[in-house]
This record gives structure tokens, sequence and C-alpha cells, in this order.
């Protein structure tokens, strides 16, 4: 499947407007499950000092050339809130007179069918489920979309390491909650098991000297659903679907809850 999607998305788009040209392309990202998609243009450049604040609500970066600003400041960012609401990461690099290269990620996955295998084998049984929630922040900010990027991929491979059972699944980036990132992981067992992933988390977090010097800093808990069992004459993929929705308003809320904190 991910051969196919690669295949698909090997093609680059080109558009040639007045001055300049602009090359749309896309390809499977580095972490599994994730697609990345990268315009460029062959502009003028954004300023460095610009470059931090261009993804704010209505802020306009001046024309290098008659020095005036150009729209409303909103395209941007709908841009970042459309890609941030499906969990994505969008970022932008610059070289002023070289253009711009703006980059941003979107999820490619089912949440019923990451969490099939690990439901399969116990789901006539209707074992307990646990979401452990990471939430990462930064105390200074984050310094950039590039920057906070990249932390994101090392602290998922940190969590990834905190897991021992093939019944426990890290989701990928499931929304956006602005000032922090956060990481949720699934597990086939109750209020005991899920404690022991948190607390294992809460020590490679302490642990890791590079989190400290970057100023992070996080809380990680867990919400644990009651046991579902599959109906009679249910369909295993019925069955999934229906535990898919119930772990995706717990998430829902999680995300829902840090957005009202934030604003």
């Amino acid at each position: 499947m991910e051969r196919l999607l690669s295949n698909l998305l090997s093609n680059s788009v080109k558009y040639t407007p007045k001055g300049g040209s602009v090359i749309v392309s896309a390809r499977i990202d580095e972490t599994p499950g994730w697609v990345r998609l990268v315009v460029e243009d062959t502009g003028y450049g954004i300023p460095p000092e610009n470059l931090p604040h261009i993804f704010d609500r209505f802020y306009r970066v001046r024309n290098a050339q008659t020095n005036a600003a150009q729209g409303l400041g909103l395209g941007l960012y709908i841009c970042k809130e459309l890609v941030t609401r499906q969990g994505g990461q969008i970022w932008a690099t610059s070289a002023q007179g070289q253009g711009a290269v703006f980059s941003f990620t979107l999820p490619v996955f089912s949440l019923s069918n990451l969490i099939a295998p690990a439901i399969r084998n116990k789901r006539r049984k209707g074992s307990p489920i646990t979401l452990v929630v990471t939430e990462i922040g930064s105390q200074t900010g984050w310094l950039s979309g590039e920057v906070r990027a990249q932390q994101f991929h090392g602290i998922r491979d940190l969590l990834q390491r905190c897991l021992h059972s093939d019944l426990d699944v890290l989701l990928p980036k499931m929304g956006s909650a602005r000032a922090v990132e956060l990481f949720f992981i699934v597990a086939i067992t109750d209020g005991i098991g899920g404690e022991a992933i948190t607390k294992r988390i809460r020590e490679q977090l302490d642990g890791w000297e590079h989190f400290k010097d970057a100023g992070l800093t996080f809380s990680t808990a867990y919400r644990s659903l009651e046991a579902i069992k599959q109906n009679a004459h249910e369909s295993l993929d019925s069955f999934l679907e229906r535990i898919a929705g119930k772990i995706q308003k717990l998430i829902d809320e999680e995300i829902s809850l840090r957005m009202v904190e934030n604003d």
C-alpha cells in the first residue's frame, strides 16, 4: 500500500504564474503513516525576521520591491489551521532572493486498522482499553515549525521505546493543541497497566538530557475505557469501528481541553 501511494505521489506539478514559477510535490514522509507535501516558489523570498511570524493571523510581509504590505494576512494562517486540525505540521524555509519552500505533513491512516492487531485476539473477552496522553510544551516557545517537528520525531522515538507489548499502539499525530504537542498511546490494558506505561514515560523523559537542554516540559496521564465486548452477530470491522469511535471521542476531548486552556 505504501509503495503504491509513493508511486502516486512521485510526480510533481509545476505552475508558472507571471514573474516566477511554483512547484508542488508530495512524497511519503520519513515517519510511517504520513505524507509530506512541498510547495516551492522562485520569488523574492522571505526576510529572516519575518519567517517566524508568517503563519500568524493578520501578519503581512512587505513586498521587497514596493515595500508595501500585500493581502489580508489570512492565507497562511488559514493554511496552518487546516493542516493542524488534521493533525499535521506546517513550516517554511527561505533564502532571500531565492524563493521560499513551504512544507506540510498530513496523516494517512485508519484508527480502526491501527488498533486491529491488538484488539483481534482480545475482542471476545472484552479487555479494557487505556488511552495514555503525553503533553509536551516549551518553556520559551517553539523556535520554529521546523524545530518543533524535529522535537516531535525525537519524542515519538522515545515513547515508542516505552511500549513493552504488542498490545500497545503509539498513534500518529491526532490533532493540534496549539502551544503543546500531544502524543496518544492506545493500550489494551486496565488502569494498572496505564500507570505502568506513564511511569516508564516519566522516567525516560526525566533522564533525557536533550529534553532538559531544549527547555521542554511534559505531563503524562491515562484514561481508561470500560471493557468493550463484541456482540454476537457483530462483524470484526464493525466492532473495530465502534472501539475506534470511543477512542476518538477521548482524543477529541483531550485536544479540546487544551485548546480552551491555551485560548
